[in-house]
């Protein structure tokens, strides 16, 4: 009996650890459509979502699984617990890259040349938070999880001077309405990966020391 719990919390582990490695892929690609302005591969970007989505639900139905048949305890139970939140985010996450995916296709589909601003230092760090909290989660690596957390504030106020800069060129009218709201909106989804990615650390935290940090940071 003890054997085959082990066997099923290995396979939840594996299970999450597949499904983050699919996620971070994701932003790869969404990404790179935005950067070399063309959609031309979003069917890959797609089926990769239609896969998370399936990760999702079976990942979901192991947690009930072990909390119905198995009744966990302590780190036990702190693991299946998390294991459903972090599902939950990972798959926010994947919906993110779509909506970037989204995007990037109206942008070049508005023609002309896209506002002037540099997302790069943005998806730096939404990308690397998203990979440190799952690194953090294989490694049970709880100063990792904490450095994604500090990482939190490095990520709003990119976006806050990317929102900035945008409303900046609009003042001046350089480029359309449009192309605008379009980029206001990515560094919104990007900023939006790096909070699924905190709340990812935060379960971490939970997971391996059994503190809830939820609520009780301060800005």
């Amino acid at each position: 009996m003890q054997r085959h719990f082990e066997e099923e919390l290995a396979e939840l582990r594996q299970q999450l650890a597949t499904m983050g490695t699919l996620v971070e892929s994701m932003i790869s690609q969404a990404v790179r459509f935005l950067t070399e302005h063309s959609t031309a591969e979003a069917g890959t970007l797609e089926r990769d979502e239609e896969e998370v989505n399936r990760l999702h639900m079976q990942i979901d139905e192991i947690c009930l699984r072990l909390l119905a048949l198995r009744q966990p305890a302590a780190a036990d139970l702190r693991l299946v617990a998390s294991a459903l939140k972090m599902n939950a985010d990972l798959e926010r996450i994947g919906d993110q890259t779509v909506n970037l995916l989204n995007r990037a296709a109206t942008l070049e589909q508005s023609g002309g040349e896209w506002p002037s601003v540099d997302l790069t230092p943005l998806v730096r760090v939404a990308s690397g938070m998203v990979a440190d909290a799952l690194d953090a989660f294989i490694r049970r690596d709880v100063d990792l999880a904490q450095k994604v957390l500090e990482d939190e504030r490095s990520a709003d106020a990119l976006r806050h001077d990317i929102e900035t800069e945008l409303v900046r060129q609009a003042e001046d009218r350089a480029h359309s309405f449009v192309q605008t709201m379009q980029l206001v909106l990515v560094a919104h989804h990007l900023e939006r990966i790096a909070d699924h990615a905190t709340n990812i650390a935060e379960d971490v935290i939970y997971f391996l020391e059994g503190r809830d940090i939820r609520h009780q940071r301060t800005d």
